[in-house]
């Protein structure tokens, strides 16, 4: 009707919430197959109204004259009361579909009628270079309770890194401190601000070219503050009631009844809110391995079907190619590479295994180039320790520089470097996480010590500087050169003993030689050869070192030019703990 909601483009038959059908009345939905009478309460001004819902099924409807931004709560009687005892026969709950709460109450706030998110032209999937964050902690602690804001207004630092697409650790409205213990799965975290900050996020993202993607968490309940918890009074055995009986608990929560049609809907709503109504481009779904494999088919080839410009990402444990080529996701999530460099930096299994190792990075898994999500410097699960450095009893959750010496080490920072840059040459969608392109130390956490340090990333701090200089240029490469996101690669040059691994990416019209040196020995005067496989005679220019004089290297550390030999060998110099990319046309 005109004046309210736009049509949803993908039909739920069990979705629930506000709707608005004129600029001025608003339908309300409920699921609440116990209750024995539901009404909403509306608080306009200071008198609290109540609109009674009829009876249809297991759902409760009805429709009021109602204003954007009041505020109502649900109250029903329930025919099968097990919280009785605690809160008595009138049962108040929040509105299990509302996009915005007061966060320590039972007060749902109505947003207003819902628009389409202006037009954005994303980057294709193969381009994306990801920063990932966590909105909290992202920005100041004193800017914390209006966190979207103020990240809103520091976007363009990542922009001018050369990224173009951030991910966000989980927004919706959750219990603990990450972000992965969800209360609420369509509305925003009211204690970072409100929903038409979060929207503005997205908007300013898009102004600068950075494409968005939502991490969401659809497996488990939160353990904590769970406001899903027998929501309609129902909770025998401590089932959990409508919204969980009848499944497992999972390390962090009780699992949602994933056998329901409602709960398969309220979980596709979720996903249809962000995606309709902030214009996000994409989703990480976060611990798929505990969410049943006939819902992610169904999910994902829904999502696919209405949003097919959308990717989607599976974070699985342990990573499983099947998550692309028959659930259906587009890409894997993959911590595997990130720990790979670690034991390829320490020497495990020797040089044979580490050479495999490194070119398993290159092409991981054998997934296609949007098949892997992959962050070899770390992200958050690896960076982020909430026990004071010591996560897991082993301390091993650290920054990576941190790991190797920190930002006063100059071999650290040259790793760091060649680490980044290596990267963004392998196929897959790199990622970095917050803090790794200004070095800095520890580990992260929501902290006030732990969380982005503003004074790195602003400051003139020579390390820091270097590095951001280097992750720009990294960046600006891979999008400059069309072989870098193509998904043609070929292995032209292995030297196990000294750690030397070179690789081809190629298209029609150009190609990259990627030279990774992951050792301490010094090849100078052109005395290292290496085989191009692509003909004698073409002219290989420098595209870019990792250990350049401006990201912290020297002069004369590379060869600027060389050109291929009858075999098609080049001979230049490679420097330690290096990665240098050369270009011909």
């Amino acid at each position: 009707m005109a004046g309210g909601d736009v049509p949803e483009r993908w039909h739920l038959a069990n979705a629930c919430g506000p709707r608005w059908i004129s600029d001025e009345v608003c339908s309300f939905r409920v699921w609440a197959p116990h209750g024995e009478s539901v009404a909403v309460e509306i608080q306009d001004g200071g008198e609290i109204r109540e609109v009674k819902l009829a009876r249809e099924g297991d759902f409760w409807s009805g429709e009021a004259p109602c204003k954007p931004g009041i505020r109502y709560r649900i109250a029903l009687g329930s025919t099968w009361n097990d919280c009785f005892a605690q809160e008595g026969a009138r049962l108040i709950r929040r509105d299990p579909c509302a996009r915005e709460y007061e966060f320590d109450s039972c007060w749902s706030i109505l947003h207003p009628p819902i628009r389409t998110p202006p037009a954005f032209s994303a980057p294709k999937f193969n381009e994306l270079i990801i920063y990932e964050l966590h909105v909290g902690s992202f920005v100041p602690s004193a800017d914390e309770s209006r966190a979207f804001s103020a990240t809103t207004s520091r976007l363009e630092y990542i922009a001018n890194l050369g990224f173009n697409c951030i991910q966000v650790m989980p927004t919706a409205e959750f219990g603990g401190i990450w972000g992965y213990n969800s209360r609420q799965l369509l509305a925003s975290h009211g204690p970072w601000g409100t929903a038409a900050e979060m929207r503005e996020l997205v908007d300013r993202a898009h102004t600068l070219g950075l494409a968005v993607l939502f991490d969401v968490v659809l497996n488990h309940g939160s353990a904590k503050m769970n406001s899903l918890w027998n929501w309609d009074g129902y909770g025998p055995d401590k089932c959990g009631g409508i919204y969980f009986e009848g499944e497992a608990d999972t390390p962090w929560g009780k699992r949602f009844a994933f056998q329901k049609a409602e709960i398969q809907d309220y979980l596709k709503q979720a996903c249809r809110t962000w995606i309709e109504e902030y214009g996000v481009d994409g989703l990480r779904f976060d611990s798929v391995h505990n969410m049943p494999w006939w819902l992610l088919q169904q999910m994902t080839c829904g999502l696919k079907e209405h949003y097919p410009n959308k990717i989607l990402i599976a974070e699985i444990t342990p990573e499983n190619p099947r998550v692309v080529t028959d659930a259906g996701f587009h890409s894997c999530w993959l911590h595997a590479t990130h720990f790979d460099s670690l034991k390829a930096m320490q020497g495990e299994g020797g040089r044979t295994d580490r050479m495999a190792m490194l070119k398993n990075m290159v092409a991981p898994h054998n997934f296609g180039n949007i098949g892997g999500v992959h962050s070899v410097l770390g992200s958050h699960d690896q960076i982020g320790d909430r026990h004071g450095g010591k996560q897991d009893g082993h301390g091993t959750h650290r920054y990576f520089v941190s790991r190797f010496g920190g930002r006063g080490n100059w071999h650290a920072r040259a790793q760091c470097r060649a680490w980044f840059c290596f990267q963004n040459c392998c196929k897959g969608l790199p990622m970095t996480f917050m803090g790794s392109e200004t070095l800095q130390e520890d580990w992260w956490h929501v902290d006030q010590h732990h969380r982005f340090n503003w004074d790195l990333a602003q400051g003139s701090d020579a390390a820091s500087v270097e590095m951001r200089s280097l992750v720009t240029a990294s960046n600006k490469l891979r999008l400059s050169h069309a072989a870098l996101t193509r998904d043609q690669h070929r292995f032209v040059h292995e030297d196990k003993e000294n750690a030397v691994l070179v690789f081809l990416r190629w298209t029609e019209e150009s190609a990259c030689l990627c030279i990774a040196h992951f050792g301490e020995e010094q090849f100078e005067k052109d005395s290292y050869a290496v085989n191009t496989s692509w003909g004698g005679g073409r002219r290989w220019r420098l595209a870019l070192s990792s250990q350049a004089k401006e990201f912290g290297g020297w002069d004369g550390s590379s060869t600027p030019e060389a050109e291929a030999d009858g075999s098609g060998r080049i001979h230049i110099n490679i420097p330690k703990w290096s990665v240098l990319v050369y270009s011909a046309s």
